[in-house]
């Protein structure tokens, strides 16, 4: 039986975001985009080495950011 979806998640860390696979931190990055790109590279990635679903989600502060670098755009 397969086990669940394997989960990346980017949340705010203070002075950077950080990536967490299945709960551990895995990096940090400072720039929003360069924190969405990382975890879903890593996530493609494994999406070719194992059968498991495998998610990506964001914590409200990145969602919030990105609103607001749209607004500003």
């Amino acid at each position: 039986m397969l086990a669940t979806a394997i989960e990346y998640h980017i949340a705010d860390v203070g002075d950077a975001w950080g990536i967490f696979r299945e709960g551990v931190q895995i990096a940090a990055r400072r720039d929003p985009g360069d924190a969405i790109a990382f975890a879903n590279f890593f996530a493609d990635r494994e999406t070719l080495m194992s059968p498991h679903a495998v998610n990506v989600s964001a914590d409200i502060n990145l969602h919030r950011t990105l609103k607001h670098l749209r607004d500003v755009a």
